[in-house]
């Protein structure tokens, strides 16, 4: 399942495996990722022909990792692919970097607090798809994989079948949800920054914006140094928001912003989670979220 994560009918980036570092807790978790939207998947493999306890053990782990952001979660990331996919020496940068181009959520910026259920067994209980059907209806994402081994000659070929949500009841989930999204639209809904810039003119490709507010102390702003400038792209992908000068790359604002800080520490030392709009401004000097923020509370809600 590792290796053919779309037996699950949908594109899956696997971010650890055997997860079993939950407080207070020897339990593990089969299969931990990354849905194409942003959500965590907790995904549990289960022998059992009816998968017994299925819907517990999922929803607790759920639980467990539903507190989990993208900087605590990449070291984990990091490890499976030093054990799992021959990668030497992974990167903190590039491992963001895969995560940012993976989901095409275009509004991501940190993973839901809401993750997503996905048990896979040979077969499930009456018990397992009543209560899975139940709690879907009440807003927990939970789905069913039917697994049926095939025996071919010396080989044993897996034939997946999703059972719940039934394929003609999927359309109707989406439409709801998206529903339910429109209406809290209003209440909780901020684009994320760099869409309101463009999207309102406020910033506009070509457009040239400097590394320079609320620096850490190890770093001091060089006024005519490429690696404090770049270009705004007009692009609203995960990562080509801006053009740096020092390279002629695009990056993710956030995703450059995190990799100065970390290259030109002297330790070249982690710096957490990083906000990329708060250190860029533009020519005037304001700071990026600022004029975002600005912008939103006095036209966004009405």
């Amino acid at each position: 399942m590792r290796q053919a994560p779309e037996l699950l009918g949908e594109e899956l980036l696997i971010l650890s495996i055997e997860f079993d570092r939950f407080t207070n807790s020897k339990d593990r978790l089969d299969i931990l990722a990354l849905d194409r939207e942003g959500n965590i998947v907790v995904v549990e493999l289960k022998r059992d022909p009816f998968a017994g306890y299925a819907d517990l053990q999922s929803i607790r782990y759920a639980a467990m990792v539903s507190s989990l952001t993208i900087e605590n979660l990449l070291p984990y990331y990091l490890a499976y692919q030093k054990q799992y996919l021959g990668v030497e020496s992974p990167s903190k940068e590039n491992s963001l970097a895969d995560i940012q181009e993976f989901v095409t959520n275009e509004d991501f910026e940190e993973l839901s607090n809401t993750p997503r259920i996905i048990l896979c067994s040979e077969d499930f209980s009456q018990e397992i798809t009543t209560t899975v059907l139940w709690l879907n209806k009440n807003g927990l994402d939970i789905s069913c994989v039917k697994m049926t081994p095939h025996q071919i000659g010396d080989k044993i070929a897996i034939v997946p079948n999703k059972i719940i949500p039934l394929q003609e009841a999927k359309q109707y989930l989406i439409e709801i949800k998206k529903k339910e999204e429109r209406e809290n639209k209003g209440k909780r809904y901020r684009p994320r920054t760099m869409r309101i810039l463009i999207d309102n003119s406020l910033l506009k490709a070509g457009d040239k914006i400097y590394l320079k507010n609320g620096l850490p102390n190890h770093i001091k702003f060089e006024e005519n140094h490429s690696k404090f400038s770049a270009e705004i792209t007009g692009k609203l992908g995960q990562s080509n928001a801006i053009k740096w000068d020092f390279n002629e790359k695009e990056y993710a604002i956030s995703a450059l912003t995190w990799k100065l800080f970390k290259d030109l520490h002297p330790e070249k030392k982690d710096p957490g989670g990083v906000n990329g709009n708060w250190h860029w401004v533009d020519e005037n000097g304001k700071n990026l979220w600022e004029i975002a923020e600005s912008f939103w509370l006095k036209n966004g809600q009405k």
